[in-house]
């Protein structure tokens, strides 16, 4: 009896020991479903079935019953035991996706049908400018399009802020348009109205806004939707091109936006400085504007530039 008694207290002992022994693994990321069983989703090399707890767990329906389906991370200060209640606590990962500034639609939509976590696939496109750019988050299980669905929420909020703030001539939808504009043109936030209150001075004169990202645009939108996004700089013959979204071409803004635009230009289309300017000129080696309301300054700021960037 004593014998019997001392090798289960054994086996006891050891079942435990294997509980709370670390995981001895790189951490992993690793998900649960009812209808299978565990997964990994960072590692994906399948040693996680050779760890105690995956055999725990595939072949105990009591325990398996009791884990919320979820995404889990399993560290390496993790034992047995921890990740076992982690999982039933359903303390699962909460993930994020960042989509950047300045993004075309197609872009984020990209991005958002190669994520592997998300379900579903998005097969049409909004309309360009009505996503909200930001950073989501989101658990295992949740869908691309309520993520979507997220970013346009966010632009319909934005619009509303259009409605209630806007103080110009523009509409909510022009707001928007000059917004992406800005996005493309301006790299520093000190510069975003001051480039604004130039295409708004453009417009009031009525003279071509004269947006290289515009032309940019025009350019590759056919090859966008192909999925070929093209970094281009124009030249010259390419300011001809026959397209609404040329405005070296046609006077006024462009039929939609060029982009996403973010929330800082957005305000700086409803919010431009004061000034009398009607051309500036990016120096992309120095990170500098040069701002004109004359156009032979604004040329012999073009000339320096130019030969300043020449070697770029």
């Amino acid at each position: 009896m004593r014998i019997l008694l001392a090798t289960v207290s054994c086996c006891i002992l050891a079942f435990v020991a294997i509980l709370i022994q670390p995981s001895k693994l790189p951490d992993h990321s690793v998900f649960f479903t009812k209808d299978d069983s565990l997964y990994e989703t960072l590692k994906k090399d399948g040693s996680f079935r050779n760890v105690i707890l995956y055999k725990i767990v595939d072949n105990i329906s009591s325990i398996k019953n009791n884990i919320k389906t979820g995404e889990y991370m399993l560290n390496n200060n993790d034992n047995t035991f921890t990740f076992l209640k982690k999982m039933i606590d359903n303390k699962s990962i909460t993930r994020k996706i960042t989509f950047p500034e300045g993004w075309t639609v197609y872009k984020i939509i990209q991005k958002l049908n190669d994520n592997e976590i998300l379900s579903g696939n998005i097969n049409e496109l909004p309309e360009e400018g009505s996503l909200m750019p930001d950073t989501y988050f989101y658990k295992f299980g949740d869908s691309k399009l309520n993520i979507l669905n997220k970013m346009k929420d966010q632009m319909i909020l934005m619009r509303k802020k259009i409605k209630q703030q806007n103080r110009t001539n523009l509409n909510t939808n022009e707001i928007i348009t000059l917004a992406s504009i800005i996005e493309k043109e301006v790299h520093k936030d000190n510069d975003r109205k001051i480039v604004s209150s130039i295409y708004h001075n453009r417009l009031k004169k009525k003279m071509k806004l004269q947006a290289d990202p515009t032309v940019v645009y025009a350019l590759t939108k056919n090859d966008i939707y192909q999925g070929k996004i093209s970094t281009k700089r124009i030249t010259h013959n390419d300011l001809s091109v026959d397209s609404k979204y040329n405005t070296y071409k046609y006077t006024g803004l462009p039929p939609t936006p060029i982009c996403c635009p973010s929330r800082a230009s957005i305000i700086a289309a409803m919010q431009p400085a004061k000034t009398d300017y009607l051309y500036f000129v990016s120096d992309m080696k120095n990170d500098k504007n040069y701002y004109s309301n004359d156009f032979q300054p604004h040329i012999k700021y073009k000339n320096m530039v130019k030969a300043n960037n020449s070697s770029i």
